[in-house]
């Protein structure tokens, strides 16, 4: 038997969960289609979650935005590619607010594959995180199967900031990439994040070196690239392009170089001269 007590405190342990969930008005879209090529254009979709799957592929072009939900209930991901194609040309994406909801997820089942490619238009964010839901921040790109693969050939990705009050103690940002299992190709983009690896591959195209757990460099689109590396150096390949290496300073002469040698041939025009001298008066 529950005592009143103990309803009264069941009753208000429920109405306190109530009204600390956060409602939101979330749109899920979703396309399964392989068909046709889905194109999202020149729209915002605000608290929207986009899910591509069933070999389909989705085109986000024109300044098209995607800004996911801020609550973890409506989905982490903004947009989630599950075996299936996402070309994102120009745009922008960002993950949940608050509780450091990813931008863009890749996926793929055990025997097929999932593709996402990232062109210069494109901007994508980790959801930053609020301390009433995680301090967590978000990861801008996650890849997380063998059969995935996420490709950079420019574009601005930002991971998702960690909560920044005082009261949330220890606070961690995400990362622009985070790579559980798949391949990343990294050619071009401005990254600000760490890139974190666990069991796949990261290849990076440009002038490029990994020195003191940092990769360090110009890519090939000659974008500068200087993040921390979050995994083990043999799951990372440098292609080196030495075509965008900062052009070497040019070399210049001691200006005391000259000075110096005009001393020594002024002292030894003066050594000869004076001994001619000496051997002149010598034989008068």
């Amino acid at each position: 038997m529950i005592n009143n007590t103990m309803k009264i405190a069941l009753l208000l342990s429920i109405i306190t969960a109530a009204l600390s969930t956060t409602t939101t008005n979330a749109i899920r879209l979703h396309y399964n289609s392989s068909d046709t090529i889905h194109t999202l254009t020149n729209s915002s979709y605000p608290s929207h979650n986009i899910f591509i799957s069933g070999g389909s592929t989705l085109q986000l072009l024109n300044g098209a935005s995607i800004t996911a939900p801020s609550s973890v209930d409506d989905g982490e991901s903004a947009v989630r590619i599950d075996d299936a194609t996402f070309i994102a040309v120009n745009g922008s994406i960002v993950g949940g607010a608050d509780f450091g909801g990813i931008g863009v997820t890749i996926s793929s089942s055990r025997d097929d594959t999932a593709e996402a490619s990232f062109g210069s238009g494109m901007a994508v964010y980790g959801g930053d995180a609020a301390r009433n839901k995680t301090t967590q921040g978000g990861d801008a790109v996650q890849v997380i199967h063998a059969g995935s693969k996420a490709t950079f050939d420019g574009g601005t990705i930002v991971a998702g900031k960690g909560c920044s009050q005082e009261v949330c103690g220890v606070s961690n940002n995400g990362n622009a990439i985070k790579v559980i299992m798949g391949e990343v190709i990294v050619k071009g983009g401005m990254f600000d994040g760490d890139f974190y690896n666990l069991q796949g591959s990261i290849l990076i195209y440009g002038c490029v070196e990994v020195r003191d757990g940092r990769i360090e460099g110009v890519l090939s689109d000659g974008s500068v690239i200087d993040v921390a590396y979050v995994g083990e150096e043999e799951q990372l390949e440098i292609v080196y392009d030495e075509s965008v290496c900062p052009a070497a300073a040019p070399t210049i002469d001691d200006p005391t170089s000259g000075i110096e040698s005009v001393r020594s041939f002024t002292f030894v025009l003066v050594s000869i001269t004076t001994v001619s001298l000496a051997m002149a008066v010598c034989c008068l």
